[in-house]
């Protein structure tokens, strides 16, 4: 059997957090973690080392494009791919995050249903 797919979500709106979280568990290939903020996504990719991390970009303690890059930095993306999903469309914050090893997409919030950013996981971690 293989084994489950790891997924941390990191996203401080609660309710958006949740909302995913219980999405993607409703998935039996995903066992999936959440984090309010960058500090703790970051212990929690040291400790769980999953294989994709669905990061906004504005969070608090480090923000995903630092988090991100801490996690480039530590070779931490060798392991667990990064999936921005965030409300700013600012096209510099688009390269940046896109320019970071490990960097699968980004994907504006306002843009998709949870439904559809289940399906871009899917595909993404196939």
């Amino acid at each position: 059997m293989e084994e489950k797919k790891k997924i941390l979500i990191i996203e401080d709106d609660t309710t958006l957090r949740l909302i995913l979280k219980e999405a993607l568990q409703k998935e039996n290939d995903f066992e999936v973690w959440d984090a309010e903020d960058g500090a703790t996504a970051l212990e929690d990719i040291e400790k769980f080392s999953p294989d994709l991390a669905l990061i906004d970009i504005n969070i608090p303690k480090i923000d995903g494009l630092t988090l991100a890059r801490i996690m480039e930095d530590k070779k931490l993306t060798d392991k667990t791919k990064i999936l921005f999903l965030t409300n700013s469309s600012d096209i510099s914050k688009i390269a940046t995050a896109s320019s970071i090893k490990g960097v699968l997409g980004y994907l504006i919030k306002s843009d998709w249903d949870i439904s559809s950013i289940v399906e871009q996981i899917k595909t993404k971690l196939k």
